[in-house]
């Protein structure tokens, strides 16, 4: 099973891919949204990690994309937000219907979310 993980913060990034590394999943990581798009044209991810605020393309930009070039994959989309006041991003995250994590989460809470994402899709 292969996972993306789309983080701007390199502390949150290494220990998720440690975490899901260990749990047998192969991972590859972008930095921002545009970054994952490219990788997306190039390999199939089961599970999709989005951090909502990130440079050059935020979370929700790159939903709105994937939704327009690969629609199969916005249920596979799993949120991580460090925003908890912001209304823009509690209305989107409200809005897209998709599980997500407020930053930072423990590995259970991430292991239980990925395993709905991957439920959902059977």
């Amino acid at each position: 099973m292969a996972i993306l993980i789309i983080d701007d913060e390199p502390g949150i990034v290494s220990a998720l891919v440690a975490l899901l590394e260990r749990q047998g999943y192969t991972v590859t990581t972008a930095g921002n949204g545009a970054r994952a798009l490219e990788h997306l044209s190039a390999q199939h991810y089961d599970v999709i990690l989005c951090d909502l605020l990130m440079p050059e393309m935020d979370g929700q930009t790159f939903y709105t994309l994937l939704q327009e070039h690969h629609p199969s994959l916005c249920t596979q989309v799993i949120f991580l937000t460090g925003d908890t006041l912001g209304e823009a991003s509690t209305a989107f995250l409200h809005q897209c219907g998709q599980p997500w994590l407020y930053k930072p989460c423990g590995a259970a809470e991430v292991m239980r979310a990925i395993e709905q994402v991957l439920s959902s899709t059977d």
